[in-house]
C-alpha cells in the first residue's frame, strides 16, 4: 500500500510541476494583451476613445494609433469631447473586450467636417504624429477624461486603434500547482525512503530478536517481531505487555534509526533541488480588489464640479493671449489680435489704434503679463460661456491687473475681455486654480445686493458722489479721484452745462463666487461726460484729444466725450454688513461725438 502511495504522490506531483512550470514557460500566454477593432469603422473627421478603454483589469493601459498621414491626439474632459465634437460625424471606441481581444465601438453619422480641433484651449494636453502614436492612458485630475483623435477636420480620422495592457492575471493556478507538485514530491520521497528502512529492519537484528521455531506464543496485548514487516511492533499503551520503549528490542536497547532519518533528508535535499533549478518567475499578480472607499462627504463637492481650467491650461492660454496682445500693441493693429481679444477689450483697443492713427496725444494700452499669476478664479459651471480671471503682475508695473477670459462656445478659444488695473490698497481674494467653489452665478443672485445691483451702485456713487449708493460702496482712491476731476472739470467750465453719467453694459457683467459666500464681479461701464453751452451761440471748446476724435477744436451744440471702465468689484456674501468694494478699474477715452 505504501509503495502505491509514493508512486501516486511522486507522479502527481510531476504533472502539477510540470504543469505550472509549463503555464509560466511554453504554455505561458503573452505578456501584454491586446485588443483592436473587430470591423472596420466608416469614415468621420473625428474618432473619440472614452474612458472605458481602461477598464480591463490591466494597468497601464496603452493606445496605439497609426495613419496613413499627420494627426493630432488631444486629451480632455468627457464633457467638453462630446461638446466640442457636437452635432460632427464621429467613431466611437467605448469599451474593450478582453476575452475577446476587441475594441467596443460604433459609429454616428452627422457633419463631415470639423474645424482642426489642435489648438482649441479645452485640451489639457496634445500630441502630434505622423504615421503612428502610442499613448499612455492618464488622468491629469479627478474625473472623466477622454481623447479625441483627428487629423485636420476635414480629412477621416484615425480608427486604427490598439490598446494593450499587462497580462498579468492570465495564469492564477502556476504558483500554487508548482508548490502542490514541490510537496508531493517531497511525501512520494520520504514514503520511499521509509519503505527502504523498514525492508532492511525486517530481515536483521540478533536471532534473540527473531524467535524461534516451536517458541511460546507473544504475550497477550503484543505481537511478535514476525508480523511488522514497516519497522517493528506498534507502541501499546502504556504499561501494556509488548510494550518497549522507543529504539529497543527484546533484548535491549538498538541502534537509532538513521537510515530513516538520512532517507528523509535526502529526499527534502532533492525536492529543494528541483525547485532551486526553476526558472525565476514574477511574483503573482493580486487579483484581490482593493476596498472601494465609503460614501462622499455631504460636505464634499458634486462629482462633476471641478473647474474648467487646470492651471497648466490656464498658463498656457494666458500666455497665448498676452503674444497676441504684444503683437497688436506693436502694430497698431487689431487684426494682429486674432481670435484672443474680444468684447469690450477689443473695442478700447481699436479705439486706441485709430486714435495713434490720426496723430492723437494718447499713449499705447497697458501692457499685459502672462506671469506670475497671484489670484485666480475659474468658474466649475461647465455651460458657456466660461469665465475665469486671473491677476497678473506686469514688470516694473505700479500695480497688478485684473485679466478677464471668456470661451463663449465649445469650439471657441478663450478671450481676453477686460484687464483693469487693481487699484492701490485693494484686496484681491486669494483664491487657487481648482478651487471648487468658484461657479458662474446668476446676476440676481442673492448676495449683501445682488451682482445686477452692485455695478449699478458704484457706476451711481462714480457720476454722483452724493447718490443714494455711497452708503454701499467703500471709498477708495479711484472713486475719490474720480469725483475730484469732475468737480474740476464743472468749476472750469462756467460757461458750460457739465452732466457725467454712467450705464452698466449688462451683457458685459458676469459674477463668480468666492470660497467666502461673496462674489467677484466683473463688468463694464460706459461713461459719457456731457458739455453744452449754457447759453444759445456759446461754445464749448474741446481739448486736444478730444479734438482729435471730433474733427473739431470747439462747438455750439455740445459734445459727448465717451470713457470705457472695465472694473471688477467685490460684493460681500449674503447677511454681511461690508461695504462692495471696487477691486480693479480703468477709465479709457474712447471717443468724443459732436451733437
Amino acid at each position: 500500500m505504501r509503495l502505491l502511495i509514493s508512486v501516486l504522490s511522486i507522479l502527481l506531483g510531476a504533472v502539477a510541476l510540470l504543469v505550472g512550470i509549463g503555464q509560466k514557460t511554453f504554455w505561458a500566454p503573452p505578456e501584454i494583451a491586446t485588443a483592436t477593432l473587430a470591423v472596420p469603422l466608416e469614415g468621420a473627421p473625428v474618432t473619440v476613445i472614452e474612458p472605458g478603454v481602461a477598464s480591463v483589469p490591466g494597468s497601464p493601459v496603452d493606445i496605439a494609433i497609426d495613419a496613413e498621414g499627420e494627426f493630432t491626439l488631444s486629451l480632455g474632459r468627457s464633457a467638453d469631447v462630446e461638446a466640442w465634437v457636437g452635432s460632427a460625424a464621429h467613431n466611437t471606441v467605448s469599451g474593450v473586450d478582453a476575452e475577446q481581444g476587441t475594441l467596443l465601438a460604433e459609429h454616428t453619422p452627422g457633419d463631415a467636417t470639423v474645424p482642426n480641433p489642435r489648438d482649441s484651449d479645452l485640451w489639457v494636453a496634445t500630441q502630434s504624429a505622423e504615421g503612428h502614436l502610442v499613448h499612455q492612458w492618464t488622468e491629469p485630475a479627478e474625473g472623466e477624461w477622454s481623447l479625441l483623435v483627428a487629423a485636420d477636420g476635414t480629412q477621416p480620422a484615425p480608427t486604427a486603434v490598439t490598446v494593450s495592457w499587462p497580462n498579468d492575471a492570465s495564469t492564477p493556478f502556476a504558483i500554487p500547482l508548482m508548490i502542490l507538485g514541490a510537496l508531493l514530491l517531497i511525501f512520494g520521497l520520504a514514503v520511499a525512503a521509509g519503505m527502504r528502512r523498514g525492508g532492511a529492519g525486517g530481515g536483521s537484528g540478533s536471532a534473540a530478536g527473531r524467535g524461534r521455531a516451536g517458541s511460546a506464543p507473544a504475550p497477550a496485548g503484543g505481537r511478535g517481531f514476525e508480523e511488522t514487516a514497516f519497522g517493528g511492533p506498534p507502541a501499546g499503551p502504556a504499561g501494556t505487555a509488548g510494550e518497549k520503549p522507543a529504539g529497543e528490542g527484546p533484548h535491549g536497547r538498538n541502534e537509532p534509526p538513521v537510515a530513516r532519518r538520512a532517507a528523509t533528508r535526502l529526499a527534502a535535499a532533492a525536492a529543494a533541488g528541483l525547485l532551486a533549478a526553476l526558472p525565476a518567475l514574477p511574483a503573482q499578480a493580486a487579483t484581490t480588489p482593493a476596498p472601494s472607499s465609503g460614501p462622499a462627504s455631504e460636505s464634499a463637492p458634486p462629482a462633476d464640479s471641478y473647474p474648467v481650467l487646470l492651471e497648466a491650461q490656464l498658463e498656457r492660454i494666458l500666455e497665448s493671449v498676452v503674444a497676441a496682445v504684444e503683437e497688436g500693441d506693436k502694430a497698431k493693429d487689431a487684426g494682429k489680435l486674432g481670435d484672443r481679444v474680444g468684447g469690450k477689450a477689443l473695442e478700447l483697443r481699436q479705439a486706441n489704434y485709430a486714435l495713434q492713427a490720426k496723430g492723437a496725444d494718447i499713449g499705447a494700452p497697458v501692457a499685459l503679463a502672462a506671469a506670475p499669476v497671484r489670484s485666480a478664479a475659474v468658474t466649475t459651471s461647465t455651460e458657456w460661456p466660461r469665465t475665469a480671471m486671473a491677476v497678473t503682475w506686469v514688470e516694473n508695473a505700479r500695480v497688478p491687473q485684473v485679466l478677464v477670459l471668456r470661451q463663449d462656445s465649445a469650439r471657441a478659444n478663450y478671450k481676453l475681455v477686460s484687464s483693469p488695473s487693481v487699484l492701490p490698497g485693494s484686496s484681491f481674494p486669494g483664491i487657487a486654480v481648482g478651487d471648487t467653489s468658484v461657479s458662474t452665478l446668476p446676476l440676481d443672485s442673492k448676495l449683501s445686493r445682488t451682482p445686477k445691483e452692485a455695478a449699478q451702485a458704484v457706476a451711481d456713487y462714480l457720476s454722483d458722489g452724493n447718490s443714494e449708493a455711497k452708503d454701499r460702496v467703500q471709498e477708495n482712491v479711484f472713486i475719490s479721484s474720480m469725483h475730484t476731476a469732475q468737480d474740476e472739470l464743472k468749476n472750469a467750465n462756467q460757461n458750460a452745462t457739465i452732466k457725467f453719467s454712467r450705464t452698466v453694459d449688462e451683457g458685459q457683467t458676469v459674477a463668480l463666487s468666492t470660497p467666502d459666500g461673496g462674489a467677484l464681479v466683473a463688468t463694464y461701464v460706459t461713461s459719457t461726460v456731457t458739455s453744452t453751452p449754457k447759453e444759445e451761440g456759446g461754445t464749448v471748446e474741446l481739448d486736444d484729444l478730444s479734438a482729435a476724435s471730433a474733427g473739431e477744436d470747439s462747438t455750439t451744440k455740445g459734445v459727448d466725450v465717451v470713457y470705457g471702465e472695465p472694473m471688477v468689484l467685490y460684493v460681500p456674501a449674503s447677511g454681511s454688513q461690508d461695504k462692495i468694494s471696487l477691486l480693479a478699474a480703468d477709465d479709457v477715452f474712447l471717443s468724443a461725438k459732436l451733437k
